[in-house]
């Protein structure tokens, strides 16, 4: 595309993977304080509206394109995964949960790849928006906890539900895919 807005659109796309890491880097040099979950929540604020500006933007200018459909949900993917780990390195969740959102990741997308090879259009399901919503008010209301852990409120007896939430609302996203995929190709077969 020559458009000089779908450069930016590819920019503000992958931005968030650098907004993760960022975030991540500072939890692994610095553990868990005031300002390093601050950082945080800046940092995740500003990945989280990447997402939601960088699709605004695609409707808006009209710049989808394929590699858009893969792009977007790919750095979204990498993005929450280094978030939940790094999460999961300071202790303010269990290692299993992001353990299996990247289960869930690799699965859905070799789904779809696989519905492509057999030539079925399988367009984002309502699930996959629930699950990046549950994913997304998870990580802040971890981040919450562990500031509030800063001020010697400890509030981390929460952290195995908000961890539980997550996962069911991931795994039920990841079953809905797999159910949908075998619908798409009853109807593609018959």
């Amino acid at each position: 595309m020559k458009n000089p807005k779908y450069v930016y659109l590819q920019i503000l796309t992958v931005s968030r993977v650098f907004f993760a890491a960022g975030l991540a880097a500072i939890f692994a040099a610095y553990g868990v304080n005031v300002w390093t979950v601050l950082a945080a929540a800046l940092l995740g604020t500003l990945a989280e509206l990447s997402d939601l500006f960088d699709g605004m933007m695609a409707r808006k200018y009209d710049l989808t394109s394929d590699f858009g459909k893969f792009f977007d949900p790919y750095t979204d993917s990498i993005a929450r995964l280094i978030m939940f780990f790094a999460l999961a390195h300071v202790h303010l969740v269990p290692l299993w949960l992001p353990v299996f959102m990247a289960l869930r990741d690799v699965s859905v997308s070799y789904i779809r790849l696989f519905a492509m090879k057999e030539n079925v259009i399988m367009a984002s399901r309502f699930s996959g928006k629930v699950k990046a919503w549950a994913q997304g008010v998870g990580y802040f209301l971890l981040l919450t906890i562990g500031l509030l852990g800063c001020f010697d409120l400890d509030l981390t007896f929460y952290i195995p539900y908000i961890a539980l939430i997550i996962l069911l609302v991931t795994l039920w996203s990841l079953v809905d895919y797999a159910g949908y995929l075998l619908v798409l190709l009853r109807k593609s077969k018959g």
